[in-house]
């Protein structure tokens, strides 16, 4: 059994004649435009030749929808295997003839390869087991068990329904992201604790070679300053952490084009085995850990839409579908008077500011930001308007760090200090985040597919 590694979390498993793809990331961008494979490189997507596609979850760095459109036109035969509705919709229109859902917990039994998906806290995602006579690979991609007693259990569940009695190799979720540390107001110091956790977790699989895998995105221009920030140590610190923490265990680099071969249970990296598949461009990794600074929000505006126009249609949804989600929201927020939600709309030449005065009688909306305000959103101007459009979603603009949020909303009730039940990214109660990413996948979908037909 041959795992490739292609960049970030696409794997290609060769085993036993079958050839599986996991989370097909082909092109230079993805989530919107927002980030890029580091190491870069260049996938030949002819060669891959995929018998199954399987695709972990919906977060736009493992669904890719121009990956899989580009794989759908290589090849309509493949069977595509996901565990989430969305992917699965997405797949069928982009013209797979096969698409089996599949949810956690589930054993696939192929000619001479078996496949076990494993657990993690949200439903629709999984991580997978892969078995054959070489031995057993556990790729948890992003999966999140909560706990190495957690991991250690889940391994010992699969192991004994497979018949085996260690993992040959761990491809292991082991970055402790601080994603949205930065534009929330968070803590972005060295996540200590989290970083135990991870590492305890890593050491549970008991596999006898470790790779750590995924987080291998960065943010493209405007949004790389957010590099400072997520990424709190690099791939060399965590080989060397996890060769202390468990001595006996093999700690292997991540090698894009790198083929890591099992047999007999053990495993030897091949350090370009799989340039046939993929070539690194040998460009440098720019993220850097220096979380001291968090520059002012600016406007990129990547659609060189007009502003004017672009000012007209926010101020209507901040007025419209804004006030209203905040007045039904505001009865289940456990606030003993009036709150004030400030917004504020960076535009590459203006700030809209605005607030929502929300009780129970309603919301009203006036220009110009209260200072004391219980919530503060601020927003690149031309991502809103994205958004609103269904052209990007909120987790688009969350992860390029132009949504900025904070609250200080609470009551003083009885003498006490009680905290209301107010949401960071108030601007959701405008448009839910799961309807907003169902909208920018479904639109971009269509729009795709038109373009092919001309």
């Amino acid at each position: 059994m041959d795992w490739s590694c292609l960049g970030h979390a696409m794997w290609l498993v060769e085993a036993a004649g079958l050839r599986l793809l996991c989370d097909p990331l082909l092109e230079a961008t993805h989530h919107g435009g927002v980030f890029e494979v580091v190491p870069d490189r260049e996938v030949h997507a002819e060669a891959l030749r995929p018998d199954f596609i399987l695709v972990s979850h919906r977060h736009p760095d493992h669904f890719d929808v121009p990956s899989l459109h580009r794989l759908a036109r290589l090849d309509p035969a493949s069977v595509l295997v996901t565990p989430d509705p969305l992917v699965a919709w997405a797949a069928h229109e982009l013209g797979f003839e096969t698409i089996h859902r599949v949810g956690q917990g589930e054993r696939i039994t192929l000619d001479g390869v078996t496949l076990i998906t494993t657990p993690s806290i949200d439903p629709d995602e999984w991580g997978l087991m892969v078995a054959t006579d070489d031995g057993v690979v556990w790729n948890q991609i992003d999966s999140v068990l909560g706990s190495a007693a957690a991991v250690r259990d889940v391994v010992a569940r699969c192991l004994a329904e497979l018949g085996a009695d260690a993992l040959a190799l761990a491809l292991a979720r082991w970055q402790p992201l601080l994603e949205i540390a930065a534009p929330l107001g968070r803590q972005t110091s060295f996540p200590y604790a989290a970083y135990a956790a991870l590492l305890d977790e890593v050491v549970a699989t008991g596999a006898r070679a470790i790779v750590p895998a995924s987080a291998g995105t960065a943010h493209v221009d405007p949004f790389r300053w957010m590099d400072r920030f997520v990424h709190p140590l690099g791939e060399r610190r965590f080989l060397r952490d996890l060769e202390a923490a468990a001595p006996d265990t093999r700690a292997l680099p991540q090698v894009i084009g790198g083929r890591y071969r099992v047999r007999g249970g053990e495993v030897e990296l091949l350090p370009e085995g799989a340039r046939a598949l993929v070539t690194p461009t040998g460009a440098p990794d720019p993220r850097v850990y220096r979380p001291t600074a968090i520059p002012a929000l600016r406007d990129p505006n990547p659609f060189a839409e007009d502003p004017s126009r672009m000012r007209e249609r926010v101020d209507a949804w901040i007025r419209g579908p804004l006030a209203d989600g905040l007045a039904r929201a505001y009865p289940s927020m456990a606030a003993a008077g009036p709150l004030r939600f400030a917004v504020e709309v960076v535009f590459p030449a203006d700030v809209d500011a605005y607030t929502l005065t929300v009780d129970a009688r309603g919301a009203a909306v006036t220009r110009g930001r209260d200072d004391d305000w219980d919530a503060l959103n601020e927003i690149a101007g031309s991502l809103l308007w994205a958004v609103i459009e269904g052209r990007r979603h909120w987790g688009d603009v969350l992860l390029a760090g132009a949504l900025r949020a904070s609250t200080r909303a609470y009551s003083v009730v009885g003498g006490r200090l009680v905290k209301a039940r107010v949401a960071e990214t108030f601007l959701y109660h405008g448009l839910s985040y799961d309807h907003a990413v169902e909208r920018a996948v479904r639109r971009e979908v269509r729009e795709r597919l038109a373009a092919e037909r001309g």
